[in-house]
């Protein structure tokens, strides 16, 4: 019989949760982040060659059927050098969507290790992080979910963080279309640290967490 999940107790919040569940993600990413961050150098040097057609299709197939705290650090390189456009319709989205996910979660990882104090990230501009509304089901499927106005507003209140940092440092995605009248849509990753101040305005949560929860008591602020 499989064990029973833990019940949630008064003190146990959904935020805290999420925390868990984030930093033991970390902690397999930081070797995952150590092997991806070294094949973009190689990637430059050796643009020609790499593994063959078929040898790319199943590193991607095994990549997509493999929940990432699962997979083989020593494939996520050379899965990450693979041209997602040039693998068979079937598998194209899906591995793009899955690249952005680890793109998205190694750039989570190096803010971790910043410290709590955030300075600005030369040349990251609100473009960087805006999209237009056709890329949505891509970004919710690699784990991204939709927040509110109001909850962004209370991520960047007790942080203390500018929408900006929160696209530059964070996970925040802007989808929005050049000229439409309709408001734009706002979304976080699953994993990002931020959606645990999401889920405390959920919960409409009425305690004290010491500072904002990200970076233990002290928090997380921002340089403007």
């Amino acid at each position: 019989m499989p064990p029973r999940s833990k019940p949630r107790t008064p003190s146990t919040t959904l935020a805290d949760e999420r925390k868990a569940g984030y930093n033991m993600g970390m902690k397999r990413f930081a070797l995952i982040a150590c092997l991806a961050g070294s094949f973009a150098a190689a990637a430059e040097e050796k643009k020609p060659s790499g593994p063959d057609e078929k040898t790319r299709i199943k590193i991607a197939e095994y990549m997509l059927r493999t929940p990432l705290n699962e997979a083989s650090p020593t494939l996520v390189a050379p899965f990450m050098a693979l041209d997602a456009q040039t693998l068979p319709k079937r598998l194209r989205e899906k591995a793009l969507a899955k690249q952005l996910e680890i793109k998205t979660l190694l750039k989570l990882n190096d803010t971790k290790k910043k410290g709590s104090v955030l300075q600005p990230v030369e040349g990251c501009t609100i473009s960087t992080f805006l999209r237009p509304v056709k890329d949505i089901p891509t970004y919710q499927m690699m784990g991204f979910g939709e927040i509110t106005e109001d909850e962004e507003k209370e991520v960047m209140d007790r942080t203390l963080c500018r929408e900006i940092d929160l696209g530059c440092h964070f996970s925040l995605m802007i989808f929005h279309d050049a000229g439409s009248k309709k408001p734009r849509r706002l979304f976080l990753h699953g994993n990002d640290p931020m959606m645990s101040i999401v889920a405390l305005a959920r919960d409409k949560v009425k305690r004290a967490i010491g500072g904002n929860g990200y970076f233990g008591v002290r928090g997380v602020s921002c340089m403007h």
